[in-house]
């Protein structure tokens, strides 16, 4: 869900514009925050590790989104590291304080913000669901569907073997088998390498 913001926003809250670049860490699991992210420009990706140390893709952050709130919100450490995967990333650093009492001075927007975090948990709450529940191609599409945010046209899925592994909870090798089966049955096509659906 992209949830768009002003200039005035900006400068209600005294947000600092920050860039960064590629394989930076913008937050740590289990560490707090006293500041609210919005990604203006770029993707970053939110995961942790398993005990065993594999790693866990919670989901990704495209621009445009807030990331990280539930943990700013309740004052509590952050569930995932959060890391950027394209070139760079340009991400708007919010002081907790401003952040909250912007929210207060404008009870409509903060409405709208609220119903975006309700999306997103039902949206983790329904990926949970499918791990679980369906089985290796129906999580695959759930993921290229997730990835396309409703564009009823084919296109290039720009997530590796190794991330669509680590949101579905599948070994690459069944991710691999899955997609070449899916390809022969004419659900998708591959160029270059890269997922077509």
């Amino acid at each position: 869900m992209i949830f768009e913001i002003n200039p005035q926003f900006i400068l209600d809250t005294q947000a600092d514009i920050k860039k960064y670049s590629k394989g930076c860490i913008i937050a740590y699991e289990g560490r707090k925050s006293l500041y609210f992210y919005y990604l203006i420009d770029g993707e970053l990706s939110v995961y942790n590790f398993t005990p065993e140390g594999k790693e866990f893709l919670q989901h990704k952050v495209k621009e445009k989104n807030f990331f990280g709130e539930p943990a700013v919100l309740l004052e509590k450490p952050f569930p995932g590291n959060v890391e950027v995967t394209s070139d760079f990333a340009e991400i708007l650093k919010i002081k907790r304080e401003n952040f909250l009492q912007y929210l207060k001075n404008n009870p409509d927007w903060c409405l709208e913000f609220t119903k975006s975090i309700a999306e997103k948990s039902i949206i983790k709450s329904n990926s949970l669901k499918n791990i679980v529940f369906l089985n290796p191609e129906d999580r695959i599409i759930k993921q290229f569907n997730d990835y396309k945010e409703g564009a009823e046209q084919k296109m290039v899925i720009e997530l590796t073997r190794k991330e669509l592994s680590n949101m579905t909870g599948l070994r690459i090798e069944t991710i691999i088998r899955t997609i070449k089966k899916m390809e022969k049955e004419g659900k998708l096509e591959i160029k270059n390498g890269k997922v077509v659906y």
